[in-house]
């Protein structure tokens, strides 16, 4: 019986760490590729070639990677800072990332969120952890600020309903920050992911401006996505705690001592 019991033991923690070697549950990595952000779409719908079509009624986020020629819906992760938590370094390179576009709605900024839906899944070193996106968090610059004028440095705007956080770095730079954040799809892990897209030649009023004539802005982006696993709750813990005791209870009676 004893050998049955260790056997079934290391046939667990043998599955364990084939399960984990192909998953990530915490660590940071970083991600870069084109991001395009169309207004809310009227009259009819916006294709934009080679990238996607949004539909009339909705605004969306498309994404392509810095390849030439660029690739839709992929993006490249980086090497820098890895391996760190269970991230490996294997896991970076071209292209490495497939991510999906964002559509609001279904995808609606801010309020208590949205069913968690596909955002991430990586190529590389046989990783099977998705990132699925369920909360987009809204600006928390003001919107009188976007009006501003003449450009200035030190500037902020946050559109109405928007998600992104817009500041003029200079009168005629800018940057655009924004959040989002979801779980995985194994459910072991929540991750966030903070977003950044410099405008090196055009302050945030231009930016703006090319939006409402274009229907659409495309610019570089960054981002940092980190992954945690989250502390078990204290019900959690008293649940595993008594489910140990009873495993150890019955170990006991079915094991006979010499």
């Amino acid at each position: 019986m004893r050998v049955r019991v260790l056997a079934g033991v290391v046939l667990f923690l043998t599955l364990a760490m084939v399960a984990s070697a192909a998953s990530i549950t915490r660590g940071t990595f970083n991600i870069d590729g084109e991001i395009y952000v169309t207004g809310v779409v009227t009259g009819s719908n916006l294709t934009i070639p080679g990238v996607g079509t949004c539909l009339v009624g909705t605004e969306c986020i498309f994404w392509q990677d810095n390849s030439l020629p660029p690739v839709a819906d992929e993006v490249d992760v980086t090497a820098a800072g890895l391996p760190n938590g269970d991230i490996p370094t294997t896991i970076a390179g071209v292209d490495a990332a497939n991510i999906a576009n964002m559509v609001n709605p279904p995808e609606i900024v801010d309020g208590v969120g949205f069913p968690p839906a596909f955002f991430m899944s990586f190529n590389n070193a046989g990783i099977t952890t998705q990132l699925l996106l369920n909360f987009i968090a809204a600006g928390i610059d003001p919107a009188s600020g976007c009006a501003a004028s003449p450009p200035a440095a030190g500037q902020t705007c946050t559109p109405p309903g928007s998600l992104f956080n817009l500041q003029n770095l200079s009168p005629t730079s800018s940057t655009v920050g924004w959040s989002l954040s979801g779980v995985t799809n194994d459910s072991m892990s929540r991750w966030t992911g903070t977003f950044t897209s410099q405008f090196n030649t055009m302050n945030y009023q231009q930016v703006l401006a090319a939006l409402a004539t274009n229907g659409f802005v495309q610019n570089s982006f960054s981002a940092s996505i980190t992954l945690v696993v989250p502390e078990p709750g204290p019900m959690t813990a008293v649940g595993m705690g008594l489910m140990l005791v009873f495993c150890s209870l019955g170990l006991r009676r079915r094991i006979p001592t010499h």
